[in-house]
């Protein structure tokens, strides 16, 4: 399973698989030449920003007088709201009802408009998660690549693990099972990593171990339906492994269901 960093972590929560970004991410100028650089650039996002906006009151005013003050600032207000708050929960929502694509591209402007480092690493890892989703890994990749890892806070390590775990589980099984171990003991909370973690062992035929890892996965509460038509998908292939046709069937209609 796929995660974005938006709510919890997976936050990307929907579907797919995830690439493989190189363990140190990219050589770094010098911590205190890059850490000055983005700074500066941040600083010229927001007073961009400001300055848009301040423009657009002026304008407006000109135009229209108070009137046009009034609109020119509430179409500001609007605007800035729609930044901070509309869209990357509309992201987010995206992401989670499996329409990556449509996820990507609102993760790609939450980038170009971030005002921290944190927000631009978040739209950046989400955009990574989507990309991988639908089986675009060199794009993924590539956006996993860019990354520091030595700069990523716990829960954005989680999903970077989780994404290059899911991107190794066809390849090499055993590497992917290492990488979301190391995710889960950051976040034993989250289930999109248990999904991960259930795939990765039934991939190395550990089934009853994923069966309970799979099982355990809604132990804090119901989960987004495309999640759940994954873990039942997941869990029909287990009881298929284990020779235990009802069971696999049971679930097989189950995730038929969720995936409508």
């Amino acid at each position: 399973m796929v995660a974005s960093v938006a709510g919890r972590v997976a936050p990307g929560e929907a579907g797919g698989r995830a690439a493989i970004g190189p363990m140190g991410g990219r050589a770094a100028i010098g911590p205190c030449a890059s850490g000055y650089h983005r700074a500066v650039r941040f600083a010229l996002r927001i007073l961009g920003w400001l300055v848009a906006v301040l423009t657009l009151v002026l304008a407006l005013a000109t135009i229209g007088g108070r009137l046009g003050a009034l609109v020119g600032l509430a179409a500001a207000v609007a605007a800035t709201l729609w930044q901070w708050l509309w869209l990357p929960r509309s992201a987010h929502a995206a992401f989670v009802a499996g329409r990556f694509a449509l996820a990507a591209r609102r993760y790609r402007v939450l980038g170009w408009v971030a005002g921290t480092a944190v927000r631009e690493r978040a739209a950046l890892l989400s955009r990574a998660g989507c990309a991988t989703a639908i089986g675009e890994y060199a794009a993924a990749e590539a956006l996993l690549a860019t990354l520091d890892a030595t700069s990523l806070d716990a829960s954005e390590r989680a999903v970077w693990l989780n994404n290059r775990a899911c991107a190794a589980i066809e390849r090499d099984p055993q590497a992917a099972l290492a990488l979301i171990d190391e995710a889960s003991a950051l976040r034993p909370d989250v289930p999109a990593l248990q999904h991960t973690r259930g795939v990765a062992l039934l991939a190395v035929g550990r089934v009853d171990d994923a069966i309970a890892v799979l099982d355990g996965m809604r132990a804090a509460g119901e989960l987004p339906k495309a999640l759940e038509a994954q873990r039942c998908a997941d869990l029909s292939r287990a009881w298929t492994a284990k020779g235990e046709a009802a069971y696999a069937e049971d679930y097989r209609q189950r995730a038929a269901a969720h995936g409508r």
